[in-house]
């Protein structure tokens, strides 16, 4: 490359054309054009210029994160875990648990490790309503100071999940808060009869559990729990339909009647089938006309 030097004489330029024998490279930096030697480009490989899309081997870049990521963690912060279960919930299906009287009873029914206050303890309200439907109807009188705590911990948590369930309701066979657009409000002592018929012969509820079911006077049952008590029957039953329940002679629901005596001696075969149909015709909204 040549330029021009220019020499002054006497207050006057002069200017000669003279070629200087050195090689210049021209790069962008720091908002100006600079030059810069051959020699210097040979020493300093990485000076290149700014256009270029190439990056040195040790620069990398980092991976954005994408969106489905800040959803999970998003999800992961709303969601809490459940000191029994240890399960994630919503916020809205647990209670913090603050009261020396809460933690006495909770630690002592489901033998879980002491709370401790420091840290914030979360319940879900499943667990909660257990407590109250397992021991209101049994606990008249509290002897022990274990009873009388517990008496308070049920008058105290069915205000607090009325309250909370104004929107939703918690299935009295299952304990888990349900939208009410998932369950029924069943109100004949008969039917849910039939349920608890079901339920015991799943091994999932007791004697005990099944007096309190059938004397609630709230009866919001999931829609589930009818396919369920359905099927044990038809298992037991040995049948598939509703046309062969029909023809089952009474002696074969004797024993089905038998069971339902346990927590309600007054039930009879007559009301067990009528019963059973009804629960059968009592089927969720948009179901499928064979379920």
């Amino acid at each position: 490359m040549s330029r021009k030097a220019k020499n002054f004489q006497m207050g006057e330029p002069v200017i000669k054309d003279e070629v200087i024998e050195e090689d210049f490279n021209v790069m962008f930096k720091n908002g100006e054009y600079v030059e810069v030697k051959q020699e210097e480009i040979e020493q300093n490989p990485f000076v290149e210029n700014n256009n270029s899309e190439e990056f040195p081997e040790e620069i990398k870049l980092e991976p954005k994160k994408s969106d489905s990521e800040i959803e999970n963690v998003s999800t992961e912060i709303s969601a809490l875990k459940c000191k029994i279960c240890q399960k994630r919930m919503p916020r809205n299906s647990l209670k913090m648990i603050k009261s020396e009287d809460d933690m006495i009873v909770l630690t002592a029914i489901f033998d879980v490790e002491v709370f401790k206050e420091y840290i914030a303890t979360y319940v879900c309200l499943s667990h909660i309503q257990a407590i109250i439907d397992d021991n209101e109807a049994i606990l008249k009188f509290a002897g022990t100071p274990f009873e009388k705590c517990l008496r308070l911990f049920i008058a105290k948590n069915k205000r607090f999940i009325r309250v909370r369930t104004l929107q939703r309701g918690i299935c009295k066979v299952c304990h888990k808060l349900k939208p009410l657009s998932e369950s029924y409000t069943i109100s004949s002592k008969n039917i849910r009869a039939v349920i608890m018929i079901g339920c015991i012969l799943r091994g999932t509820h007791s004697v005990e559990q099944a007096k309190y079911y059938i004397t609630n006077n709230n009866g919001s049952t999931c829609y589930s729990h009818r396919k369920e008590s359905i099927d044990m029957i038809f298992e037991y039953l040995g049948i598939s339909n509703i046309q062969e329940f029909f023809k089952c002679p009474r002696i074969s629901m004797g024993g089905l009647v038998d069971i339902a005596k346990n927590f309600d001696s007054d039930f009879t075969v007559d009301q067990f089938s009528r019963a059973f149909h009804s629960l059968y015709m009592k089927k969720p909204k948009n179901a499928p006309s064979n379920s």
